[in-house]
This record gives C-alpha cells, sequence and structure tokens, in this order.
C-alpha cells in the first residue's frame, strides 16, 4: 500500500501530535551549521498548528555514548524562535507530559498558535536503541497521534520509528509531509529509471551500505566509490590501504559484491589516486597515485585524476545518485574533491539526487542550484533506492517492496 500524509484529513483541535522528525543537524560550538534538516519539517509543524494540534516533537542528534550536553535538542530552541516557532523544551517524556497538562487547548486562539514541546535527544535515553517496550510506551503516551516525518530514520529500527508508532491504532499514525515529498522523489530512481543509472559511493558507516550498494547492482550501471569506502573493497582484493579506515568485518561482503557486479555487468570503478595524510588525519596533505599509497597514508579524498576520469562518467550518466561526503570541515582543503563532483553533477543534464546530511551540506554552502533533488538522508536514500524494506514504513503504509 502506497503511503500518503494524512493529517489533511485529520480534525486535530486539541489534540497531542507525536511527530517524530530528523533534527540531526550538525553543531559546533553550540552553533547549527547547516539548518537544512530543521527547515524541511516546518510545513508538517505549520500544518498541525493551523488544524488546532499540540505537537510533541522528538527526534536524535548525533551518536551519543551518554547524555552530551554539546548534543541537546535544546540548543535547537534558538533556532525555532527565529522561525516565528515556540517550543519549550522537556528534558524527560515525564517533564514533557507535566508540560502538556499545563497547556489547555481551550487557551488556544487563532492568534496563539497550539504548544510545541521538544524531548530531550531521543539517543539520551537507553530505550530508544534497546528496542524498549516500557520507552515506547512512556513516548506514545505523550500523544493522541503518531507522525513519522524522520525520512533520515526509517532505514533504522530505533523505539521512535517502530515500536512507538505500533501503540497507536492505524487511522491515528501517518507519514509526513517531508517523508511523502521524498518517496515520490526518490521513486525515479526506483522504477522508470533513465540509463545510464551512476551511484557515488563514499563515506564511512561500511557495515550499513554493503548491503544497500549489493541491493543497488539491478538497478545501476556503475558504482564509484570513493573515501572511507572504497579502502575496505581494496582490502579485499589485497591492494594497499595504507593507515586508511578499514573495516575487517567486511571483507568477505565486499568481495562477494565485486563478483555478483561482475556477473550483473556493473562497472565498479575505484580511484586513480588520493589526496592522503601521513600519520594521523592532521598530518600534512599530498596527493598519491592508487598503486603507490604509502604506508603511513591515510586515504581523505580523491585526487585530480579520479576528479576528472569521474566527472566524465557523471557527464555522461542519464541518473546519478550521491552520497560520498569527503574530508573534514575542519580542514577545508580535504574537501575539495566533494565539492568538485558536486559541481560535475550540477553541470550534468542527467536527473541528480544528493542525498545525506554532509553532502548536502556542501551542496547549500557552494549554491548548487541545478542538482534536482535534495535528500534528508543518506543511508534512508539508499536503502530506498536499493530496494530494500524500510522498518520505519511498516506500520504507515508500505511501499518499500521492489517494484
Amino acid at each position: 500500500m502506497n503511503p500518503v500524509c494524512h493529517l489533511a484529513n485529520w480534525n486535530l483541535t486539541g489534540k497531542r501530535i507525536v511527530l517524530r522528525a530528523d533534527l540531526n543537524v550538525p553543531i559546533e560550538n553550540g552553533a547549527i551549521t547547516n539548518d537544512y534538516r530543521l527547515r524541511a519539517i516546518i510545513p508538517t509543524i505549520k500544518l498541525i498548528q493551523q488544524k488546532g494540534g499540540t505537537i510533541i516533537l522528538i527526534s536524535h542528534i548525533g551518536r551519543p555514548k551518554n547524555a552530551d550536553p554539546k548534543l541537546s535538542t535544546r540548543l535547537l530552541v534558538p533556532w525555532f524562535a527565529q522561525h516565528g516557532l515556540t517550543v519549550t523544551f522537556a528534558a524527560t517524556p515525564q517533564a514533557a507530559m507535566q508540560l502538556l497538562q499545563k497547556t489547555s487547548p481551550a487557551s488556544t486562539t487563532q492568534n496563539q498558535p497550539p504548544a510545541i514541546v521538544l524531548l530531550e535527544n531521543l539517543r539520551f535515553f537507553p530505550g530508544e536503541k534497546n528496542y524498549d517496550q516500557i520507552f515506547a510506551q512512556e513516548v506514545a503516551t505523550l500523544g493522541d497521534f503518531y507522525v513519522n516525518d524522520a525520512f533520515g530514520t526509517l532505514h533504522r529500527e530505533d523505539t521512535s520509528v517502530t515500536l512507538v508508532p505500533a501503540l497507536f491504532p492505524p487511522e491515528k499514525r501517518s507519514i509526513g509531509l517531508l517523508v511523502e515529498r521524498e518517496l515520490h522523489a526518490l521513486d525515479r530512481l526506483r522504477t522508470n529509471i533513465k540509463k545510464p543509472f551512476v551511484a557515488i559511493i563514499g563515506g564511512g558507516k561500511v557495515a550499513d551500505k554493503l548491503p544497500l550498494i549489493q541491493g543497488l547492482l539491478s538497478k545501476v550501471d556503475a558504482i564509484l566509490l570513493c573515501p572511507a569506502i572504497v579502502f575496505t573493497f581494496l582490502k579485499a582484493q589485497g591492494k594497499p590501504v595504507g593507515k586508511s579506515l578499514v573495516d575487517p568485518t567486511q571483507l568477505a561482503a565486499c568481495a562477494a559484491i565485486l563478483t555478483q557486479a561482475k556477473k550483473e555487468k556493473v562497472a565498479i570503478h575505484r580511484p586513480l589516486d588520493y589526496q592522503i595524510a601521513h600519520d594521523t588525519i592532521t598530518g600534512p596533505l599530498s596527493i598519491v597515485d592508487a598503486d603507490k599509497l604509502p604506508e603511513t597514508g591515510i586515504g581523505i579524498s580523491i585526487g585530480p585524476k579520479t576528479i576528472a576520469a569521474y566527472t566524465a562518467i557523471i557527464g555522461n550518466a542519464h541518473t546519478i545518485f550521491f552520497n560520498a561526503a569527503m574530508g573534514f570541515a575542519s580542514r577545508p582543503e580535504t574537501i575539495t574533491g566533494t565539492d568538485a563532483l558536486l559541481k560535475a553533477l550540477a553541470q550534468a543534464e542527467g536527473l541528480s539526487v544528493v542525498g545525506g546530511g554532509d553532502s548536502v551540506a556542501r551542496v547549500e554552502k557552494k549554491g548548487l542550484q541545478k542538482i534536482d533533488y535534495l535528500s534528508t538522508g543518506g543511508g534512508a536514500a539508499l536503502a530506498y533506492i536499493s530496494g530494500e524494506k524500510l522498518p520505519g514504513l511498516a506500520l504507515l503504509g508500505d511501499r518499500t517492496e521492489a517494484q
């Protein structure tokens, strides 16, 4: 069943809506460095408000091991205020309930929007990652309806994405406007694909991405591998990787993908040269050919030969998906490879889609307006395109089966 956003059909006057959003934005020294994901959730928030609903806004930020104040959702409150939305922070579900009980629906007028309560970073609570029924109940009790508009988390099985919606009746749970828009946009990379279809894949999270790359093999014509994921593939082939990031648990999986790609006649391209740091990621930088990567070298980005080769392939593609942010924001000179490939996407005549927070941030920073679509999810977009089931859609009208 195709999921649709049911918000427009719901009577939300005096009702509470648990809104699972993706507010996972980069924060440095307490300041938000890219607010694309925050801006993307605004239409859903405003629609709920227009319909008289009270919002319990829930999200995670980063991957905290403990309650890290630098990753608190409290830091987002000023941003919402700057955009005309009054948000009240709650440190726990119990604190949120106390705030909601003080907010009387009868006091809401046309000139006073309903309350928005922002819960603390979900990953500060062990129950979010532990598939905890008790934590799910604590969150679900806050609302009469559940809406998931966190596209970037749909491929995960976190409690707020899977267990919480299960505690609401089917007629009181839905995707939001953003998820609906994301699925519609990414469908162009799932069915009736204009060939050649090229995927540019990089970054870490090797174990997460390999099954999705395998799913892509039946759809794409070529995959352009970039750091850091490329080094696990190279290690699987016995090629030099220096001190570059490698996931030793995934060598067999990489070898299997290379074998399958050959059978599927999918070209797997590897960089011809690299930008490397010596000894540590803060060490001096240099460009080396791929077959001359020294033992002390850490591959960070791609070099000029690879940029030229990949740019030519991108220019001949009719459909392009990019999830390959490389380098470190703290070292701007390491971002040049990412920027060069994104510029190639913007100049290409084919349909271009960029997924992932870091990649989207670079597109916005460089003002590359000719890229056709920016997805708020990297892994989620890759999973959806590859035909994987998205656990977050299982109870919201599942359209993730391969078509």
